[in-house]
């Protein structure tokens, strides 16, 4: 029986007379896994340019997250064309994936910038509890499965530590588990009261966290839209709006400020 493989890639192209031409792949995650799940992608360009591309661990967390010449488990960025900028942070360790850009993550599930610090931001699956909301850096280590606030789907632990130093911590966790998603920061005029937010959708309990924020860290939480459903992705569209995408039956919501 032959073993089927795969892996995530990203392709360029242009939208033409409603078609998809002039593709060109400018990014494959190696190795191959023969495993289905925990493979992202999230794709959001910084304000310089740069693609960041999230990569889960491919519920493999023993093998690649730690792993720096493997592609799983971690944020990579490119320029759009697929070449790799001179200052990302592995260039020089040895045998290093070069795209890459941190490491040590698990389940990559959302990820987006603030468009007033240009800071990337990432929403991150831990396992039974230890979902985490980070701030993506440089070369840095987020420690799956070294250290972890979640524990195994058995009930046994992964690791005893949750601290470690040379792993960053997350700004904010989550115990149980919400199964975070897409996240989007509030912007413009129409939510007044909601401005600078940001807003996490849980696919395990049906509803947004609000997450108000100061100085980059999560002052409080509101849970909103309670009972919509699994919440895929939440965004900030071009006309000010919030939308709001629903798994099954695949619903896309426009929140209309009261």
């Amino acid at each position: 029986m032959v073993k089927k493989l795969a892996t995530t890639a990203v392709v360029r192209g242009k939208i033409k007379d409603d078609q998809f031409v002039e593709s060109q792949e400018v990014f494959e995650a190696l190795p191959y896994a023969a495993t289905r799940h925990h493979y992202g992608s999230r794709l959001v360009f910084d304000k310089k340019g740069y693609l960041f591309i999230s990569m889960g661990e491919r519920g493999m967390e023993k093998v690649f997250p730690q792993d720096i010449s493997t592609a799983p488990g971690k944020i990579h960025r490119i320029n759009d064309d697929g070449s790799i900028p001179k200052d990302n942070p592995f260039l020089a360790t040895a045998n290093a994936v070069t795209s890459a850009y941190t490491m040590g993550n698990r389940n990559p599930q959302g990820m987006t910038m603030d468009p007033v610090t240009g800071l990337i931001w990432e929403t991150e699956h831990g396992p039974r509890g230890g979902d985490e909301l980070n701030i993506i850096k440089a070369g840095t280590n987020y420690g799956w499965p070294v250290i972890s606030y979640g524990i195994n789907y058995d009930g046994k632990p992964i690791t005893p530590i949750s601290k470690k130093e040379g792993m960053a911590q997350p700004v904010t966790y989550w115990i149980p588990s919400i199964a975070p998603s897409g996240l989007a920061f509030v912007t413009g005029d129409k939510y007044p009261a909601w401005k600078g937010s940001l807003l996490v959708g849980s696919l395990r309990f049906n509803h947004i966290a609000r997450c108000t924020m100061k100085d980059n860290k999560v002052v409080s939480q509101e849970k909103i839209l309670l009972n919509v459903g699994r919440t895929r992705n939440v965004e900030m569209g071009k006309d000010g709006y919030i939308y709001v995408s629903i798994e099954g039956p695949g619903t896309v919501f426009r929140l209309k400020p009261m």
